[in-house]
């Protein structure tokens, strides 16, 4: 009998001490969940809270072992760019980057993406990657919606609307209001090499730019201006004095070949012909000035095109058809083709040019009026 009590005694202790060690073991998996858990929101940021509890234990666990190969440095890696484009599948995005070199390690980016629920949130754009970029690093980078940087193109012979009319879908914060605000403002000496000119129209340089989504109005322009800064070199600056031209003067100039021609091969044989018709005293007759002088409408855009006879009488210091020498500010901003076309223009006896009749928006050149008139296109 005593020995029949002391055996169930003996089961029940083990019994309970089996549960007590049980929920010891609960008590360490749940503490170590936890540590791991605060480890792995340290190191990589807060989960996204559509993890489910399985999921993100998994999660856990597996960066919890793969620390050192999420804060390894990629010493081989140089200073790149990952472009996401919109509709691109992630894993597509990855795999790229990851036969690039730009990752050593493209599954475990993608859970750390998946983690934090930046899979879903990544915005287009081209993200820079610092040389040496951790995975940590690089996930880190593309969650910040501002670090992106975007595409923004300035075409050749756009007038500052046309840039500010682009702001709007283009993905960065500047408004076209705070850019016109400031395009519209006195130029001051010390942001374009002291040479005086008044306003920022003609300056913002045409090609593509990427910028950073939250890019200041103020740092936007200069960008813009830089460029033309870093073009204008002393070599186009000494032609443009050979011609008796300013600087101002040169750009004004740019900008009317800018809109007349279609091709880069025309600019320096236009730019002879304008450049003739100041020498002599005679009034430029450029359309692309009246154009400008007529300003927007819904009918044409900002740009009319074909001029009517009445268009050509229109009162403007702009209209160049009325007005003599050249205009007061430039009309758009030229490419680099158009201000070289303005300080190396051909040397040609050219007084004259006006389309072809073949379509091809080429232009046909003449010295004489008459020789002119005859190059007309006869009526259909």
């Amino acid at each position: 009998m005593k020995n029949h009590q002391s055996t169930a005694l003996s089961g029940k202790t083990i019994l309970w001490l089996v549960c007590i060690l049980l929920v010891c073991l609960v008590l360490v998996i749940v503490t170590a969940a936890r540590v791991i858990h605060e480890a792995n929101t340290r190191l990589i940021g807060e989960q996204d809270n559509d993890l489910t509890s399985l999921q993100m234990l998994s999660y856990d666990v597996t960066f919890f072992m793969n620390q050192s190969a999420l804060q390894q440095k990629n010493e081989n890696l140089p200073d790149s760019v990952i472009e996401i484009q919109a509709g691109k599948p992630l894993d597509e995005v990855l795999a790229e980057l990851q036969a690039g070199g730009t990752v050593t390690d493209s599954s475990l980016l993608r859970k750390v993406l998946i983690y934090t629920g930046t899979d879903r949130k990544i915005l287009p754009g081209k993200y820079p990657i610092p040389r040496g970029s951790s995975i940590i690093e690089i996930a880190s980078i593309v969650q910040d919606a501002n670090a992106g940087l975007i595409d923004f193109a300035v075409l050749p012979g756009w007038r500052k609307e046309e840039i500010a009319a682009s702001l709007p879908t283009s993905g960065l914060s500047i408004t076209p209001q705070d850019f016109l605000a400031m395009a519209n403002q006195p130029m001051s000496d010390e942001e374009m090499l002291s040479i005086g000119v008044l306003e920022y129209e003609g300056f913002f340089s045409p090609g593509l730019y990427a910028f950073h989504r939250n890019i200041k109005t103020a740092d936007f322009v200069k960008s813009l201006t830089n460029r033309f800064q870093f073009e204008l070199s002393a070599e186009i600056k000494a032609g443009f004095a050979s011609q008796g031209l300013s600087i101002y003067q040169s750009v004004i100039l740019a900008s009317i070949i800018q809109r007349e021609a279609i091709k880069d091969d025309e600019k320096s044989i236009i730019a002879s012909v304008f450049i003739n018709r100041l020498n002599n005293g005679m009034p430029l007759q450029s359309d692309p000035t009246v154009q400008y002088a007529l300003g927007y409408s819904s009918d044409w855009g900002w740009w009319k095109s074909p001029l009517s006879l009445d268009d050509l009488q229109v009162v403007s210091p702009y209209n160049t058809y009325i007005a003599s020498g050249l205009p007061p500010a430039p009309i758009s901003n030229p490419d680099l083709a158009s201000l070289r076309a303005v300080a190396f223009p051909s040397e040609t006896s050219y007084f004259y040019f006006r389309a072809l009749c073949d379509g091809s928006k080429m232009h046909v050149f003449s010295e004489t009026l008459d020789e002119h008139i005859n190059n007309a296109c006869p009526e259909s």
